[in-house]
Formats: C-alpha cells, structure tokens, sequence
C-alpha cells in the first residue's frame, strides 16, 4: 500500500489467488532470527543510531525472504526503504552499487530535497561523479532527518569494490542517523571490504549477524500443511520426510516440492543424498539435482499462463548467469508487448520465478534458470529470443 503498487495479474492467475491464497510460503522456521533482526531495527530507531543486519546463508536458504519480512514490516512503521540487488556483473561495475542505492528509491523519498544540489546531480548521474560515496552519504543523513531509513542490499557479496567501501564509510559517517544497512549475503566466499564491516559490528557498529540453515522435518511440515490443507497427520509426515530428502532441507525447494505437490505431482522414490558434500547448492549443475526437483520446476513452470513462460524462457536466454534484462527487450525477445507484457511480468514476480527492481528482472535462483535454460528452450527458439531481444543497453 505505502508503494502504492497494483499487480496487473492476468484473470486466471487472480482467481486462483483469491481460491487458493498467496503463493508466498509463510514465514516459518526463522522466529529468533527475525526477533534479533528485529530488535536491531527497533533500537535503530530508538536511540538514532545507524546499525548494521546482516543475514548469511546459502543460495535458497531464504536470505531475501526474510530480509523482506522485516523490510515491509519497517515500511509500514513509516520508514523509508531503500532496495537494490546486486548480480556478479556489478563486481566489474564501478560504483554500480552506490547508483543502484540511489535508484532504488532514495532519490524519490521525502526529504532528499534537503541536500544540496552537487549531492543529488551526482547520484542521478547528470554530474561528474567526484565522490559518491559522500553524496549518498550526504543524501542519506537528508532523508533520515524526516524519517528512518532501511538501506536493503540484498546479495551484498557482489557489490563493486568502491560500493562496498563507500558502504562502510557511510555507516560510520551517520553513526547518529536512524539508518538500518540490511545486508544479505552468502555464507562461503571472502570480500575483504565486506568481512571489514561484518566484523565490526558489536563493537563500533551496532547490530547484529544472523545465519540461517536448511529446514528440518518441522519446518516441512508446517509448510506441508500450509500448502495441502486437505492433508492428515499422517499424510503430512510421509510428505516431510519425502520432501526433506529430495530438498535436503533447502528452503526455496522445499516450496517448489510442495507447490508441485499441490498441484498433482508425485514424487518419485528417493535418490542419492545431495548436494555433495564438497558443494553448495549453489555450485550444483541442472544434471545434478534430483529428479523430482527438476520435475518439481517443471511443472510449476507449466502451470504459468503462456505469455509468463515465453518471459520467463527470455529472461533465461538473455540473463545468462545472473544477468538483469530491461522488462522491455524482455517482451521483444518473447514477443509479448504491451498490457500482457505488464502482467505476464507481475505475474513471475507474483508466483516467485523473478525479482524486480529499477535496473531490470533477474531470476530469484540460478539454479531454476539453468533448468530452465536447459529443458525449457530449443537453439533455435534460444537464437530467435537473441535477435528479437537486441543487445543490451
């Protein structure tokens, strides 16, 4: 509401919704760490202090679902919030992060009218930018003046060099702002700049770091039965450990299982425990997963409308590996325009394939591009997709 957002859904897709409820899983499993994360955000505002959240996990451990949880729950006590996702190309980008800060809803939040004009020229990108580090800091302090502010950088691991030492620069610079740095990040790789900050929390910085692991038989459970109302104890039980092997505990599996589920699936009898021991989910092929989650994705593929699977293919082709693609060369290389274009996109951010943001739609996990990538699309419909999207701008 306080976005002022209506979803352009397409008729099917709003009935079901109305029939079925949201397909956005509940929050379940991440009450302590969601108290701690909110505690942070409530003593931010309290004492005007800039504090530092950071949630670690691995890819499709619910990282950004949660970090959403208490960005929305802040939005609506009145703060701004400010968001950006960043993608590995950005790692190349210099100053992408800061930019993509500013466009992520800062240049547009009340009271940035409050700093100069040098400061906002150079975050639009209508100036030379001298130090941009300062100007988001300048613009920053401006807005939190008005109100507290939620600075969400989500996969903050992939930030430029210079974004992520702006970042920690513009926490100590409004030590005494009301401004919450909601970062998400991965659990393995070292970015020196970003272990610089993650280590000074609880001393000069106030915060707090919380990591987040797989779902136990509980956790599964709880979503089995929101997801299969109709299903008994025991069905459920037979369900969770059935889900819990095929998932190994991984929250963004576990949903799509259940989904499928719901949908008429049936999964086979198990396989071979996964991932590897020496891999993370992340760093696992199409090839490698279980049978029954590249079915599990599939068949929740086929049940999107038909211009929603054609954006999705082009989001794939054109994307690559963790790529941002413009909704608009999206809709030339799938060939949907116009109205049904507007809701064939709200329609993958709605049931959960994409996420959006200023700079363009990326998939939410790399690994159901892939699989996507890998069985939903033919080399010739992949080079049609090529020539019709264009390059990119």
């Amino acid at each position: 509401m306080r976005l002022e957002r209506s979803w352009r859904l397409p008729k099917a897709v709003r009935e079901a919704g109305r029939a079925s409820g949201s397909r956005r899983a509940p929050l379940v499993g991440r009450a302590l760490e969601l108290e701690r994360l909110t505690d942070a955000w409530s003593a931010c505002r309290a004492r005007r202090r800039a504090t530092v959240a950071v949630i670690e996990g691995d890819a499709g451990s619910g990282k950004t679902r949660l970090a959403e949880e208490l960005a929305a729950r802040a939005r609506l006590e009145g703060a701004v919030v400010v968001a950006v996702r960043a993608v590995a190309a950005d790692q190349n980008d210099v100053w992408s992060g800061v930019f993509g800060i500013a466009r992520g809803g800062l240049l547009e939040a009340p009271g940035v009218a409050g700093a100069s004009p040098d400061a906002l020229a150079q975050l639009r990108g209508t100036a030379l930018p001298s130090v941009p580090g300062r100007a988001l800091a300048e613009v920053l302090r401006a807005v939190a003046d008005e109100q507290p502010v939620v600075v969400f950088v989500d996969d903050a691991h992939w930030l430029d060099r210079e974004s992520m030492l702006a970042l920690g620069a513009v926490i100590r610079d409004l030590e005494h702002s009301p401004v919450a740095f909601l970062l998400t990040v991965a659990l393995h790789p070292s970015d020196p700049e970003l272990d610089d900050v993650r280590a000074r929390i609880g001393r000069e910085l106030a915060g707090t770091t919380v990591q987040l692991g797989g779902f136990g038989t509980d956790e599964v459970r709880a979503l089995g039965r929101w997801a299969l109302p109709s299903y008994g104890d025991e069905q459920l039980d037979r369900l969770a450990r059935r889900v819990l092997a095929d998932s190994a505990g991984i929250p963004l599996l576990v949903v799509a299982l259940l989904h499928a589920v719901a949908a008429g699936f049936e999964p086979s009898d198990a396989q071979q425990p996964w991932p590897r021991p020496t891999e993370t989910f992340e760093q696992t092929l199409p090839g490698e997963l279980p049978d029954n989650v590249v079915a599990a994705i599939r068949v929740n593929f086929r049940r999107l409308s038909a211009d929603a699977q054609h954006v999705l293919v082009a989001t794939a082709v054109l994307g690559g590996r963790g790529g941002r693609v413009a909704g608009a060369r999206l809709g030339r290389a799938a060939g949907v325009v116009g109205e049904a274009l507007a809701q064939a996109l709200d329609e993958l951010e709605w049931q959960g394939w994409l996420a959006a943001e200023r700079r363009g739609y990326l998939f939410v996990a790399r690994i159901v591009r892939d699989v996507i990538d890998r069985d939903m699309v033919t080399q010739g419909q992949r080079q049609r997709m090529l020539d019709a999207g264009g390059p990119s701008t």
